[in-house]
């Protein structure tokens, strides 16, 4: 009995023991996996601190590889998918940093910070109603939020709410103000007519201008947004020598000196930023803006392309680019690029107009006319769209009635608009009216001597009605204006013959007979080899 019992006392504590080993073996496991856990997340806090100074640095596109790699590694990590939303925003692509800070914030509902940077993503995407949910969600985290707070000033700002931008500013407590704030409180005061008190913000300013330089910058874009080029040239004018001269400041001061018609002075301007920034996308919009009103169509196609290439998604960036394609007389580019714009924001009318008016340039007519009518029946006081309708209603409907309409519904607008009344004149030669049709194309070409298409059209009938005197000098134009038109050279040639001139008349011959020997040779080289140009076969041919 003894000896049974204890057997069963040494089993009991071997058993024992070795319960007590298994608890001490996973106590060192659990001890080993949680300092492994805490090693991790240190090695991951101090890499995203990292990558954190990287982007204060403007090193963006290091700082994007680093968080992708990194978010393979944790991918729910809230502070890694913020910085690289932050990546994303500084960049322009605003669609994609939202796309990250909505996970930001799923991850930590409670960080403030992607609250914030998700309205600014939605307020650069354009998008003011999320942008503002955005920002209202922060401050109920934080209703005295600097950031929170100074970012809905800047939207109300923005949206024209001077006096409700003052009251997001006055939400920021007395002790927790900073410069940054200097600029907003100042254009809402002259939003409001207080210019004494815009004053004493701007004299702050100019003050903090050294340590803060983009504190005028930002008050000079808000005159510029308005139009008001002369305030941002005597804001300017005041910091000159007050701040250091930045990219920022430059490119606005560029930007105001085009405003006031001094292009030549905002393109050198601009060529001294780029010759040390050549990636600034803001230098290239605003050069490729400038070369629009300069008509440089190559130099402002070159600008917005590259600028485009930076920053593929920013849609005032292929507005420009589509505008330099179409008046560089490029329609099919400007067609792909606008359409590509469309897909971006399709609920955007002024991207449904520019699409129409690059099919129809790219002679994209069925595409065009259903767009047409889309923006007319939200504007049906816009001239370009009916005289894109007119034009669809001739050449590829050949539908005179509804051509006609269109036409009378501008006139009723303008009656001296020239393009209406070209139209008009192609109308009634296709009626037969060759009076009525001269009448008209001439009043148009005395309000738009530059349009080649009116001045061959009235050459010709001018022509045809025997009015030499009058097609010479219409025709001269038409070649003078649109020479690459063999057809003008053509009829140019007749009209010096039925006038006398016959070594002009040749001479016009000879440039249309030397177009014509090219139009042959392109078409031939296109098309290949006639049969009759390819040499016999020589022996049997091969089985088939």
């Amino acid at each position: 009995m003894n000896g049974c019992k204890k057997h069963v006392v040494r089993k009991w504590s071997r058993g024992r023991t070795w319960m007590n080993v298994l608890l001490c073996a996973c106590f060192v496991l659990f001890f080993l996996c949680r300092c492994g856990v805490v090693i991790a997340q240190t090695a991951a806090s101090t890499e995203l601190s990292a990558i954190s100074s990287l982007i204060r640095q403007g090193k963006l596109d290091e700082a994007e590889q680093r968080l992708n790699r990194q978010l393979l590694k944790m991918p729910r990590s809230g502070r890694a998918n913020h910085l690289l939303g932050t990546v994303y925003l500084r960049q322009g692509h605003f669609a994609q940093a939202e796309e990250v800070l909505q996970k930001a914030i799923a991850a930590a509902p409670g960080m403030l910070d992607a609250r914030v940077s998700l309205g600014d993503a939605y307020l650069g995407d354009g998008k003011l109603e999320q942008a503002l949910a955005a920002y209202q969600q922060a401050l109920i985290i934080a209703p005295h939020d600097v950031s929170a707070n100074l970012a809905l000033a800047k939207l109300y700002l923005g949206a024209g709410e001077f006096a409700r931008s003052i009251e997001a500013a006055g939400s920021i407590l007395p002790a927790k103000r900073t410069e940054e704030l200097l600029p907003t409180l100042a254009a809402d005061y002259f939003g409001l007519g207080q210019p004494e008190k815009a004053g004493v913000e701007i004299q702050a300013m100019l003050a903090a201008a050294q340590k803060q330089p983009d504190l005028v910058p930002e008050l000079a874009e808000f005159f510029l947004a308005h139009r008001d080029f002369k305030s941002a040239q005597q804001l300017l004018s005041l910091a000159q020598g007050k701040q250091p001269a930045t990219d920022r400041l430059e490119i606005d001061l560029a930007r105001t000196q085009a405003g006031l018609g001094q292009l030549d002075e905002a393109q050198k301007t601009l060529e001294a930023v780029l010759e040390h920034t050549p990636n600034s996308v803001e230098a290239l919009v605003a050069a490729g803006n400038v070369a629009r009103q300069q008509s440089n169509w190559s130099a402002s196609n070159e600008a917005f392309a590259l600028a485009g290439k930076l920053a593929p998604d920013r849609p005032e960036i292929l507005y420009g680019l589509v505008s330099a394609q179409l008046y560089g007389g490029q329609p099919e580019a400007a067609s792909k690029t606008a359409q590509t714009l469309h897909a971006l924001i399709p609920d955007d009318l002024r991207a449904t107009y520019l699409l129409t008016l690059a099919l129809f340039g790219a002679k994209k007519w069925e595409e065009a006319k259903p767009l047409a009518e889309q923006v007319l029946a939200v504007h049906p006081e816009d001239r370009e769209m009916r005289l894109v309708l007119v034009d669809i209603a001739l050449n590829n409907d050949h539908n005179l009635p509804v051509a006609r309409q269109h036409v009378e519904t501008c006139l009723k607008q303008n009656p001296q608009d020239p393009g209406a009344l070209y139209y008009l004149g192609m109308i009634q030669k296709m009626e037969g009216d060759v009076s009525g049709a001269i009448q008209n194309l001439s009043k148009s070409v005395a309000g738009n001597p530059k349009n080649a298409d009116a001045q061959s059209a009235l050459g010709a009938l001018c022509l045809q009605a025997s009015d030499i005197a009058r097609a010479v000098p219409a025709l001269e134009q038409a070649a003078t204006l649109a020479p690459e038109e063999s057809q003008n050279h053509y009829q140019l040639a007749l009209a010096y013959t039925r006038a006398g001139a016959t070594d002009k008349a040749k001479a016009q011959l000879e440039i249309y007979q030397q177009m014509k020997a090219k139009e042959l040779k392109e078409a031939k080289d296109f098309r290949g080899p006639s049969t009759s140009e390819v040499a016999p076969m020589t022996g049997n041919p091969p089985p088939p």
